[in-house]
């Protein structure tokens, strides 16, 4: 497989997955998942729970390390990237909101996004 990006993806995943656990306990969080975003576009990620939600956006944010395929940020693969580029990339790049913990309960979700 060519582990290039696409020119117009902003955000792109190639047969991304995710393997929790070996032998008869492994499970595949993630299994060949591809995607990509263009600048511009709206996605929505929707599923049952459990179904990888969560672990792709991890994936595709840097948080998560794969067990195969490849995420691209524009051009740049995560996937080959050391830790100290991957944490300057989150940090210059990628803006997380989280929906659970670090949220100010005394702020909207707009006051939330901003700090």
């Amino acid at each position: 497989m060519n582990a290039t990006a696409t020119p117009t993806a902003v955000v792109s995943a190639r047969d991304v997955t995710r393997r929790y656990g070996e032998g008869d306990a492994a499970v595949d969080a993630l299994r060949g998942v591809t995607l990509q975003v263009d600048k511009g576009d709206l996605t929505a990620i929707m599923g049952p729970s459990g179904s990888g939600k969560s672990t792709l956006l991890h994936a595709i944010a840097g948080l998560d390390d794969l067990t195969s395929g490849h995420v691209f940020i524009g051009d740049t693969d995560l996937t080959r990237l050391g830790d100290r580029a991957l944490t300057t990339l989150r940090r210059d790049r990628i803006g997380f909101v989280f929906q659970a913990f670090n949220l100010v309960p005394t702020l909207s979700a707009i006051e939330n996004i901003t700090l």
